[in-house]
C-alpha cells in the first residue's frame, strides 16, 4: 500500500499543488524553501493531524484576506490517493479493511483482474482531509474580522484565535464524498517522520512497540508474569533487612490511628512493576575492542546511520501487518559523503528488488545522494515566487525522460546522465540557474569573468557545471519542457575562448 498522489490546497508553500509518487523510494530535490519539508509535513498530517497551526496556512493567500476571507474563513484541503494490489487468497492482507471507508465501489469492480486462476484487485482509495472553521462560529469570525482587523498582522491574530479554538479536521471519501472518522484515517499508515534534527527516539518507539506486542501475545504472557513474580521474590530476598525494618516499624502502629478497628494493617512487600519494553536499549559496540557505549556517546554521523538503518530493517519484523511510510528530512546531516553514498546505494538496491517493505520520502540537498539514488526515483521541486499566482511546481525525472514523440533523444539523454550525472554534475539539480561548460578550464574561468563584470554567481544561486565534453544536448533534456522552470545556458568552448 502506498500514496500514489497528493493534492494540496492552501498549505504552506502550496496554493494548489498536485504531485504523483512511486511505490518505494522517492527522492525530492530542489532549492532551499522550495517546499520539500512542507511536502513531508503534508504527508505526515495523514498520521498526525494535530501537528498544524495558523502558520501552516498559505501566506500568499492570507495576504489577500480582504478579497478572499471576509465572508468565509480560510481552510486547508489535502487529498491523498492510495494504491494497493491485493489477492483474493491472501488472508493476511489487512489493507482492504483499512481502506474500506475510502474506496469507490465502481472503481473496485473495474479493477478486478484474473491471471492463472488467481483473482487480484488494484485498489484505489482517496482520502479528502479539510481543516476548516466550525460553521457555528462563522458569524463570530466575520464580525471579528470586520471590527478588529486593520492590517495583515491584525488578521493573523484574529485567525490564530479561531484556529486554536474552533478549527478541526473533517474527513470524507474523496470518491463518494461520504464522511469518515479521523481514526479511520490515522490508522491506515504508520508514518515515521525523521527530521533533520535527529534523535534515537523514533527507533526507541519502534523497538518498544515490537517488544510490547511480543509480551502481550497469549503464548508469552504467562511466561512473563511468572518471570516478574520470580524477579519480585529475588528482589525481596536482597532487600530483606530493609523490608523487615520497615515492616516492624509499621506493625507497631497498635491501633494508634485506628487501623485495627477496620481489620487492616500495613504489610511490606516487593513487586517488580516494570515494563519489559523499557528494558531494551540500543548501544554501539566497538568491533575491535568489544566494549559498548550508549548511542549519545557516539558520533552524530554514525548515530544517524544506525537510526535510519534500524527504522528500515524493523519493517521486516511483521511484513504485511503494518503499512509504513518513512519521511526522511535531509539524511545527509552529519553524514560523511561516503556514508551518504553507501546508504542510498543500499536503499536504491532494496527498491530495485522491491525489498523496502515501505514507501520512503527523502528530501535532500546532497549531490552525493542524487548521484546514486537513480534518475527514476527523483523529483524536482521549485517554488515560483513571480506574479500573483505563487505556487510550487514539480517534475518527476522518470516522466521527464519518457519518450512520448517516437524519438530516441530522451532515452539517449537518460542513459548518458545515468552514467555521468556524478557528484559534481548533480549541482544542476539543486541550483536556481545553471551554466553548462565543457571542461574544468571554463569552470574556473567563468566565475572570474562574472566577478570582473560585477555579477556574483553565488548570490544568484548559479551553478557552473562542467559536463566533460560536447554533451550539452543530453543535459539540456533535464530542463526541456520541464514544469520546474530553471534558467540554464550552455557555454561551448568556441564561445568561451572567443
Amino acid at each position: 500500500m502506498y500514496i500514489n498522489k497528493i493534492h494540496i490546497q492552501n498549505y504552506r508553500n502550496f496554493s494548489d499543488f498536485t504531485m504523483e509518487f512511486h511505490k518505494g523510494l522517492n527522492v525530492i530535490i530542489g532549492e532551499n524553501n522550495s517546499g520539500k519539508t512542507g511536502l513531508l509535513y503534508a504527508i505526515n498530517l495523514l498520521n498526525s493531524p494535530s501537528d498544524i497551526s495558523v502558520d501552516d496556512f498559505n501566506k500568499n493567500n492570507l495576504l489577500k484576506y480582504s478579497k478572499l476571507y471576509l465572508e468565509t474563513a480560510p481552510s486547508i484541503t489535502i487529498e491523498y490517493s492510495i494504491c494497493h494490489r491485493i489477492r483474493e487468497d491472501d488472508t493476511d492482507d489487512e489493507s482492504i479493511i483499512k481502506l474500506l471507508p475510502f474506496l469507490g465501489i465502481k472503481e473496485f469492480a473495474e479493477n478486478r483482474q484474473e491471471h492463472d486462476g488467481v483473482v487480484e484487485y488494484n485498489i484505489a482509495a482517496r482520502i479528502r482531509a479539510v481543516y476548516s472553521l466550525d460553521t457555528k462560529f462563522l458569524e463570530e469570525y466575520k464580525k471579528a474580522v470586520a471590527n478588529e482587523v486593520n492590517n495583515f498582522e491584525d488578521y493573523l491574530l484574529v485567525l490564530k484565535r479561531f484556529v486554536e479554538k474552533h478549527y478541526s479536521w473533517n474527513y470524507t471519501n474523496g470518491i463518494s464524498d461520504t464522511k469518515a472518522e479521523q481514526k479511520a484515517v490515522t490508522d491506515i499508515f504508520d508514518i515515521r517522520f525523521i527530521g533533520a534534527e535527529r534523535t534515537s527516539e523514533e527507533v526507541r518507539k519502534e523497538t518498544k512497540r515490537e517488544i510490547i506486542s511480543f509480551t502481550k501475545d497469549a503464548d508469552n504472557a504467562s511466561d512473563f508474569d511468572k518471570f516478574k513474580r520470580d524477579i519480585s521474590e529475588d528482589i525481596e530476598k536482597l532487600l530483606s533487612p530493609s523490608i523487615t525494618k520497615l515492616a516492624t516499624l509499621f506493625e507497631n502502629e497498635k491501633n494508634a490511628i485506628g487501623l485495627a478497628k477496620g481489620n487492616v494493617s500495613i504489610a511490606s512487600t516487593v513487586h517488580a512493576n516494570f515494563s519489559l519494553a523499557d528494558t531494551y536499549t540500543t548501544k554501539i559496540k566497538d568491533t575491535k575492542s568489544g566494549y559498548t557505549l550508549p548511542l549519545q556517546n557516539n558520533g552524530l554521523g554514525y548515530n544517524n546511520l544506525i537510526n535510519i538503518y534500524m527504522l528500515i530493517k524493523l519493517t521486516e519484523i511483521r511484513p504485511g501487518k503494518d503499512f509504513r511510510i518513512l519521511c526522511l528530512e535531509e539524511p545527509e546531516a552529519h553524514l560523511h559523503p561516503a556514508m551518504q553514498y553507501k546508504l542510498f546505494k543500499y536503499l536504491r538496491d532494496l527498491d530495485n528488488i522491491n525489498g523496502l517493505n515501505q514507501q520512503i520520502f527523502v528530501t535532500t540537498h546532497s549531490s552525493n545522494i542524487s548521484a546514486v539514488a537513480g534518475i527514476d526515483n527523483m523529483f524536482m521541486l521549485a517554488y515560483n515566487r513571480e506574479g500573483d499566482g505563487s505556487d510550487c511546481t514539480q517534475q518527476s525525472l522518470m516522466e521527464q525522460f519518457a519518450d512520448k514523440d517516437g524519438t530516441t533523444i530522451k532515452a539517449e539523454a537518460k542513459a548518458h546522465l545515468t552514467k555521468f550525472l556524478d557528484v559534481t554534475r548533480s549541482d544542476v539539480l539543486f541550483s536556481d540557474k545553471v551554466i553548462l561548460v565543457e571542461g574544468i578550464a571554463e569552470k574556473l574561468l567563468v566565475p572570474l569573468f562574472m566577478e570582473i563584470c560585477g555579477c556574483s554567481y553565488e548570490d544568484e544561486h548559479i551553478s557552473i557545471v562542467e559536463i566533460g565534453g560536447k554533451h550539452f544536448k543530453y543535459f539540456v533534456e533535464l530542463f526541456n519542457s520541464n514544469a520546474v522552470k530553471k534558467k540554464y545556458y550552455a557555454l561551448p568552448t568556441k564561445i568561451s575562448n572567443g
